[in-house]
């Protein structure tokens, strides 16, 4: 269930809580990255949130061929604690093991929150229209893969806390002196589909500048059912393509410094991926700077990326499953 109330106040108005102490208790300047890197997992109602010292990371999948996260480090709040020596002695807290290698001590806690009212929450303000679900067929509008990072108008700072197991996600959102608070049920965590990516090593991988990709994703036929991602040591270096029922298209490019940054491939191999999964990364696609593109020995592809903020930067990885595992491909 999730429950709204607002009223005119100032912060020192808000006394504290009686209960138990917070396992989390973060706050945020302006809300809109974080609803920007929701809303880039935004096409499952609900998500898995794992809170660590180093941040969140919210995780969606998908047909078990998709796994999504969004990574919103710590350092991109004014304030952040995690109680990790309460989350160590929990039995359903299990240690978590960060992707990003970030340092992270192992420790996290996760809960599965109600993405959908989650962003409802956070949007209280403004509403749900900029970067909302209405006018496309992937949840994406075309002003927000147009439109600059920070789309949203306002200021909205937010204070957010979970106080663990069996207790509500509580929101404080404030804006021009109208606070309104949102409490959020949770629902025990799932175990999170693991495409098991990080244990087989990278055979490819690419980093390149956004425009360019998003400028291949542009001329997809959206008429197609995969899409063939290769990388390889000879020309073309990379190459995306589609057969719909409109014909074939092709992107091809080669390894020039203004579009590839960092480059290499230890085997060569083409791998098609479900189209309408891969178009589920245009969100994050749109608001990204630099892109990477990972292949690892079976075929897995990782598309990852670099999302600027005001004050740091944010990671989206998306993780495909290939229609046929590269072990499997016909000689």
């Amino acid at each position: 269930m999730t429950s709204l109330t607002s009223r005119v106040a100032t912060a020192a108005n808000i006394n504290e809580d009686d209960g138990p102490p917070a396992l989390f208790k973060a706050k945020l300047n302006n809300v809109r990255p974080l609803v920007n890197m929701l809303r880039a997992v935004g096409f499952r109602t609900r998500v898995l949130c794992t809170i660590s010292n180093t941040g969140l990371v919210f995780t969606v999948d998908e047909a078990q061929a998709m796994v999504a996260q969004s990574f919103f480090r710590s350092s991109l709040f004014s304030s952040f604690f995690f109680d990790a020596s309460a989350a160590a002695t929990d039995d359903d807290h299990p240690e978590y093991a960060s992707e990003e290698g970030d340092g992270d001590d192992g420790v996290a806690t996760q809960i599965t929150l109600p993405l959908d009212k989650l962003i409802e929450c956070l949007t209280l303000f403004y509403g749900p229209g900029s970067g909302g679900n209405s006018g496309s067929a992937h949840g994406i509008s075309t002003s927000t893969l147009l439109g600059p990072v920070n789309d949203l108008r306002g200021a909205t700072t937010a204070e957010l806390e979970y106080k663990g197991p069996g207790n509500d996600f509580e929101l404080m959102l404030e804006e021009n002196g109208i606070i309104s608070a949102c409490r959020l049920a949770t629902f025990e965590p799932e175990p999170a589909l693991d495409l098991e990516f990080s244990r087989h090593p990278v055979v490819q991988q690419l980093i390149m500048r956004s425009d360019w990709l998003r400028d291949a994703f542009n001329e997809l036929d959206p008429t197609s059912d995969a899409v063939s991602i290769s990388i390889s040591a000879t020309e073309p270096y990379f190459r995306i393509a589609t057969i719909g029922d409109n014909g074939s298209t092709e992107m091809t490019y080669a390894r020039d410094e203004r579009i590839v940054d960092a480059y290499f491939c230890n085997e060569e191999m083409e791998n098609r991926y479900k189209l309408s999964l891969v178009l589920r990364c245009r969100s994050a696609l749109a608001m990204s700077d630099k892109s990477k593109v990972r292949v690892n020995q079976r075929g897995f592809l990782c598309l990852q990326f670099m999302i600027p903020t005001d004050t740091d930067v944010s990671f989206v990885n998306y993780i495909f499953a290939p229609l046929v595992s590269a072990d499997d491909e016909p000689a």
